[in-house]
């Protein structure tokens, strides 16, 4: 098996990034490798794809990281943004699939907002991270232990007597 497990992103202090990510964009922290933590990942809640905020490894290049976020609501996604504090270094541009626009984190990496369709945002948002109440309506639960070893019903066909060699009913 092959999975992401996350987007590097240089960065001068990871929890201080960490703390502006939570508190302008409402982003879950998550430390891998407690106590001292190896690693400093955000992500909205309940996504898949973490960002991992690198500290120390890579030099800081401000600019463009070709990470993108999506929105069925990029215009008041924006608003509230822009009202948090985010600086955005290239505006909302609206465009006839949607539109979108860039900001910056506090070290100057860019990332892209891409505002698409409500229909496509729910459906890749479902497919990538699923909530318990989505997934119990959309698959069906796996059958318990007993069920997966117990034998197969049998069906009216599967009880009527055997046929003898020449097609007719054995007695």
């Amino acid at each position: 098996m092959l999975a992401f497990a996350d987007f590097s992103v240089a960065v001068t202090n990871a929890r201080a990034t960490a703390s502006w990510w939570q508190e302008k964009l409402g982003f879950a922290v998550h430390t891998v490798g407690e106590p001292e933590g190896h690693a400093v990942v955000v992500a909205p809640p309940g996504e898949r794809f973490l960002l991992h905020l690198c500290e120390g490894f890579e030099p800081v290049a401000p600019g463009n990281t070709g990470i993108a976020f999506v929105t069925d609501e990029i215009e008041p996604m924006v608003r509230r943004m822009e009202a948090a504090g985010v600086l955005f270094p290239e505006p909302v541009r609206i465009e006839p699939w949607g539109g979108s626009a860039k900001f910056a984190d506090p070290d100057g990496n860019v990332f892209w907002l891409v505002g698409a369709p409500a229909s496509f945002v729910r459906r890749e948002t479902a497919r990538r991270a699923p909530t318990a109440r989505r997934r119990s309506r959309t698959r069906p639960s796996a059958p318990s232990r007993s069920a997966r070893t117990s034998p197969p019903a049998r069906t009216a066909r599967a009880r009527r007597r055997p046929r003898s060699r020449r097609g007719r009913k054995s007695r």
